[in-house]
């Protein structure tokens, strides 16, 4: 009898789970604004060390309506952050609109950060003068 060697390729094998150091999917996080409406998502693999987030944010200058007032907003800043510790956070980068409302961040940080507590990522509107800031998207990684 004979048997005919098939060649399998490594994209088989980690699909199928036997490739090693294959890993769980990265759930898709959505970013929600203040009425709980999904405008993105974000990736975020902690142990990997790696966030990416693609939001649909108002072109700048945007009118920022905070539910008690309203501000100029002139930039977005994406943050990585734990909600127990205001020390822990670390900045994704800065957001800018295209003119179809579509802006997005990553950032590679290549360390293991899933022992810090992370547990949610926020946009943040500012003013020009930075005294007045809002927390337009938010956010939850999974625990």
């Amino acid at each position: 009898m004979r048997f005919r060697i098939v060649p399998v390729t490594l994209g088989l094998l980690v699909g199928l789970g036997l490739g090693g150091g294959a890993e769980a999917a990265v759930p898709k996080i959505q970013m929600l604004d203040r009425l709980a409406v999904s405008q993105g998502t974000a990736v975020v693999n902690l142990p990997k060390g790696t966030v990416s987030v693609k939001a649909t944010l108002a072109p700048l200058p945007a009118t920022i309506d905070t539910g008690t007032g309203t501000f100029q907003a002139t930039i977005y800043k994406a943050y990585l952050l734990s909600s127990t510790d205001a020390a822990i956070e670390i900045p994704i980068g800065t957001l800018y609109p295209t003119a179809k409302s579509k802006a997005s961040a990553s950032a590679a940080l290549k360390g293991d950060l899933h022992n810090l507590g992370f547990d949610r990522v926020v946009v943040v509107a500012y003013s020009k003068d930075g005294l007045s800031s809002f927390d337009v998207l938010t956010g939850t990684l999974p625990q």
